[in-house]
């Protein structure tokens, strides 16, 4: 068995979510040191629902607290920006955060981490920040793909860690591209936490911010996204 890696807290949802499941699943496997769980509790946010399906629905996803049982990692119920999660983070002796469920996190969660604390955003940064990035970047014409950067205290921005962009095919749909970026994510999870580990961080410049795309422009980017797959996947776009 390999040793392990950096000693890491893992920002999570404590409740069933896909990608707080797969993202301990990958930690575990890739034999990365969790010292804490840091799940906090569902809130609920204002923002309209979209007009267009953009994720799969998943069913028989494990509960964190189930798969911390199970591998041994530490868990805890708690609300990410507050002082408890603070104090937990520093008695646990973590260096690098990880986010697999998390809202904004606030400058003193992540100055609480010697190295930071890594995020995977579904888009190309700093070219495509913020809400909706796989519309925004087909709206836009830009390319599809995952970025992982170390925060700081503006929204998808920091110093940049890797970038990688996903292949298309002639048939896929706009859910094929959300899973891809979405399997992306946990295919650079290690590389992304090795690099953080090594201090191997660039700044990255200041992007657009993009907000929640409009029902109208959800609609215009359907019409559009065939051209989009001609443009880029080099498909014959269907008239």
């Amino acid at each position: 068995m390999s040793k392990k890696r950096l000693p890491v807290a893992v920002f999570a949802y404590n409740f069933p979510h896909k990608k707080t499941q797969d993202f301990l699943f990958n930690l575990k496997v890739s034999n990365i040191d969790v010292r804490i769980i840091l799940a906090a509790e569902s809130i609920k946010l204002n923002i309209p629902e979209p007009t267009i399906r953009t994720k799969i629905r998943h069913i028989g996803v494990v509960h964190p607290r189930e798969i911390a049982e199970a591998f041994g990692f530490p868990y805890s119920v708690v609300k990410h920006n507050s002082e408890k999660a603070v104090l937990q983070i520093k008695e646990s002796g973590a260096a690098l955060g990880v986010i697999a469920g998390a809202r904004i996190l606030k400058a003193h969660v992540i100055d609480a981490f010697p190295l930071g604390i890594v995020n995977f955003h579904p888009g190309i940064l700093p070219e495509v920040r913020g809400l909706d990035a796989v519309l925004w970047s087909i709206f836009e014409n830009k390319p599809l793909g995952v970025t992982a950067h170390l925060i700081d205290d503006k929204i998808d921005a920091g110093k940049l860690l890797l970038k990688k962009k996903i292949p298309l095919f002639c048939d896929d749909t706009i859910l094929d591209i959300t899973e891809r970026i979405y399997e992306t994510q946990l295919e650079i999870l290690a590389n992304a936490l090795d690099m953080a580990m090594q201090k191997k961080a660039h700044p990255l410049p200041k992007g657009k911010y993009h907000k929640k795309m409009s029902p109208h422009l959800e609609q215009k980017v359907l019409s559009i996204f065939p051209k989009y797959l001609s443009l880029h996947a080099g498909c014959k776009e269907v008239l």
